[in-house]
C-alpha cells in the first residue's frame, strides 16, 4: 500500500495518490436509509468506485457492520462510507486504528464530519476528490468514559431536549412537548460541576466539549471546553440562536478553554449527547483527548 500518513502537521512518504493506482481493493457501507441518498445511490456509488480505477470491492449495508468485520476488511486499501452521522460515527468507532483509512462521505442530514473531510462538496465530488489527490491524516477526537466522539459531547440537563427532538424526527408531537418541557425543568433546577484540566470545580448549566471538526478542522493539539452559564429565559434562547451562528462564542454567557482533559459531576445522572446522540452517565464523567482516533482521507483544500 502506498499511503502518505499526514499527522500532527508532519507527512511521511508523500504519494500522488492516498490508495494505489493500480489494483486497488475498497470495503463499502452504503446506508441507502440515510437522510439524503436512497436506494438507487447504490448503483450511482459502484460505478463512482470503478470511475476512480477500482475494480476490487465488497459494498454491505449497515445491518451487517460490526467489529469483527471490520477487523477483516484489513486487507483492503480504502473503507468507503456513504450514509448518514450515526453511520459515519459508528464506522469511525469500530475501525482499527491501523487498519485502512476511511472516506466519510456525506449522505445525512447535518453531514458536520464529511464537510470537515471534504467541505461542501456533494459525495460523488467529495469521493473522487479524495481518492485522487486526499491526504491520509489522524482524526482527532474526545473520549467521554472512554466511549468517542468526533465532532462534539454536551453535558447536562438540557441536552434532554435531544430527546424532544427524536421524538419529533418518529412523528410523535405530544411525547416530543413532554420531553421538552421536562428538559426545560430539569435545566434550571439541578445544574452541574464541572472543571477543564485541574482547575477548580464550577457550577454549569451545560458543558460542551468539541472537537477539531465542530469548527470544519481535522487535527488539534486540544479539544475546545464551552461552559454555559444561562440563568434565565433570555440567555437560554439567545444562547441557542447563537449557537447557529458564528458569534456564538462571544455570548456573555459562554466560557471558553482549550481541553485535555475534563470533569463533569452530578448528584444524579448526567444526561449528555456523544455527536447528537443521547447517553446518561452517573454522577461523573471523564473526558479525554484523543490524538490517535481513526485514519481518514480527507482534502488540504476544501471548497
Amino acid at each position: 500500500m502506498r499511503y502518505g500518513l499526514h499527522c500532527c502537521g508532519k507527512t511521511e512518504a508523500p504519494t500522488r495518490r492516498p490508495i494505489p493506482e493500480v489494483g486497488a481493493k475498497a470495503f463499502i457501507l452504503f446506508n441507502e436509509k440515510a437522510g439524503s441518498v436512497s436506494a438507487g445511490d447504490g448503483e450511482k456509488l459502484v460505478e463512482a468506485v470503478r470511475q476512480a480505477g477500482i475494480q476490487d470491492f465488497v459494498m454491505i449495508g449497515p445491518e451487517k457492520l460490526s467489529r469483527k468485520l471490520l477487523e477483516r476488511a484489513r486487507k483492503f486499501d480504502v473503507l468507503i462510507v456513504l450514509g448518514g452521522d450515526g453511520t459515519a460515527r459508528t464506522v469511525a468507532e469500530l475501525a482499527p486504528r491501523d487498519g485502512p483509512p476511511l472516506v466519510l462521505l456525506p449522505g445525512g442530514t447535518l453531514n458536520i464530519l464529511p464537510k470537515a473531510l471534504y467541505g461542501e462538496l456533494a459525495w460523488p465530488e467529495a469521493l473522487a476528490a479524495a481518492l485522487e489527490r486526499g491526504v491520509v491524516k489522524r482524526l482527532t477526537s474526545g473520549r467521554a468514559n472512554g466511549e468517542p466522539f468526533y465532532v462534539a459531547a454536551l453535558f447536562g440537563p438540557s441536552t434532554l431536549l435531544a430527546r424532544a427532538r427524536e421524538a419529533m424526527r418518529e412523528g410523535k408531537p405530544l411525547s416530543a412537548w413532554r420531553r421538552f418541557m421536562h428538559a426545560w425543568k430539569r435545566s434550571f433546577t439541578r445544574s452541574i460541576r464541572a472543571r477543564v484540566g485541574r482547575e477548580p470545580m464550577q457550577k454549569a448549566e451545560a458543558i460542551g466539549v468539541l472537537c477539531p471538526a465542530f469548527s470544519g478542522g481535522i487535527e488539534a493539539d486540544t479539544l475546545e471546553w464551552v461552559k454555559l452559564d444561562a440563568r434565565h429565559l433570555l440567555d437560554f434562547a439567545r444562547v441557542s440562536l447563537r449557537a447557529l451562528t458564528a458569534d456564538w462564542r462571544n455570548d456573555s454567557s459562554v466560557q471558553i478553554a482549550p481541553c485535555k482533559t475534563s470533569d463533569i459531576v452530578s448528584l444524579g445522572v448526567i444526561p449528555a449527547t456523544l455527536d447528537g446522540e443521547p447517553r446518561m452517565f452517573m454522577s461523573r464523567v471523564r473526558v479525554t483527548y484523543d490524538a490517535r482516533g481513526p485514519r481518514v482521507i480527507a482534502l488540504e483544500d476544501k471548497v
